[in-house]
């Protein structure tokens, strides 16, 4: 495990803010269409033939929910359905269903989880990151983002139980890939960071040392942290699980561009200013090093709503940091120009992503870069999962 003291402490931070994991310091989409050229009903995604519930579907075929931009009116709200949702018979004179929704498509991770569980929604909402083509990232740097869907709320603990209960060894080879990165799926190479078993995770999740600080969301059982954001998991375990659950790590690139509103650049999720614990959870207990660090300092996902982001996605700033896909690079963005890039190079290290609870100020802005070991587990990391549009 590597320190802050050659990054951060050398350049004048106070001892504290060495106690985090290692930093590197750089710099609509469519429901479905309604019927006719008015307002459209209710985009429904359908599950049939995707576990996941439609979330890869194309356009107007079985589970699809309706992806046209163009066909019938526009979808007011994206609701899970179950088998065949095609498009709409609308004429083409109104406007596609936008998007704009939310989507609960009955994720495997929320099947047996109430659908009000996070403050009166499903806690496997997913919202629509438009994308952006030829952006310029300040410094002149250009830059495409395809569109994607990002999780509302961070994974939590009981979406990451799921994962535990029907655990059985390491994804497949090519598991989890982004759809437009290739070669960014699963690797057999990786299996060996992998538990064997449902009863080796079951174990580590109960006794493994959580870094820094043993302050770790999960029970033994279903409880009250349920609904609290999953921590001390390692990049391996996270990507698994967005694999599992239908999706994939979301790429720095796009973690970036959500969290900062797209070509606005916003400093944080919700704007430029106010940063305060009204807008996000921080500073909650001095970087970890405080006796009062505890449970109680770690609120469920999503207890911030004036922090929300551009698209609508909460905890982008705050609570607990999120893995990213990348190998971290020098560079940001890893290639220039930039379209749909990643950094996937082979260092054991990978990107965390958001600011967390025991921080201060300094660690909240949306550009943050920072790094640890994908076989760490941290107190104050957790995930939050990319889907196909």
């Amino acid at each position: 495990m590597r320190w802050l003291g050659s990054v951060l402490c050398g350049a004048g931070f106070a001892a504290a803010s060495c106690l985090v994991p290692d930093v590197e310091l750089v710099d609509s989409l469519p429901g479905q269409a309604g019927n006719g050229s008015a307002a459209g009903s209710k985009a429904v995604a359908g599950s049939s033939g995707n576990p996941s519930g439609g979330k890869t579907s194309a356009n107007g075929g079985d589970g699809a929910g309706g992806m046209s931009t163009t066909d019938g009116g526009a979808g007011d709200t994206a609701v899970a359905g179950a088998g065949s949702s095609a498009g709409g018979d609308g004429d083409g004179s109104g406007v596609g269903g936008d998007g704009s929704g939310p989507r609960d498509d009955t994720a495997l991770s929320c099947a047996e989880l109430g659908k009000a569980a996070c403050h009166g929604e499903s806690c496997c909402v997913t919202l629509p990151v438009p994308g952006c083509k030829d952006c310029a990232f300040p410094g002149g740097t250009t830059y495409s983002v395809s569109p994607l869907r990002l999780d509302k709320y961070e994974v939590t603990v009981g979406r990451f139980r799921a994962f535990v209960n029907a655990y059985d060894g390491p994804p497949a080879p090519g598991a989890g890939a982004h759809p437009l990165i290739e070669g960014s799926g699963w690797q057999s190479s990786w299996d060996g960071n992998m538990l064997s078993s449902k009863a080796e995770l079951l174990n580590a999740m109960q006794f493994r040392p959580c870094t820094v600080t043993a302050v770790r969301t999960w029970t033994n059982e279903p409880g009250a942290q349920e609904q609290k954001p999953a921590n001390c998991l390692t990049w391996y375990e996270a990507f698994a699980f967005c694999a599992w659950d239908g999706g994939f790590l979301p790429s720095e690139l796009e973690w970036q561009f959500a969290a900062t509103g797209g070509d606005e650049h916003r400093k944080y999720a919700w704007g430029d200013t106010d940063l305060d614990l009204e807008h996000a959870l921080y500073g909650a207990c001095g970087n970890g090093t405080s006796s009062a660090c505890d449970q109680s300092s770690i609120l469920e996902v999503g207890s911030k709503p004036a922090g929300v982001g551009k698209w609508g996605h909460l905890d982008l700033t705050g609570s607990v940091w999120e893995w990213i896909m990348d190998s971290p690079s020098s560079a940001f963005p890893a290639e220039q120009p930039c379209n749909d890039c990643a950094s996937l190079g082979v260092s054991m290290y990978r990107s965390i992503r958001g600011g967390s609870w025991p921080e201060d100020a300094s660690y909240m802005p949306a550009d943050r870069r920072q790094e640890d070991g994908a076989d760490s587990a941290w107190y104050n990391v957790g995930i939050r999962c990319a889907y196909e549009p």
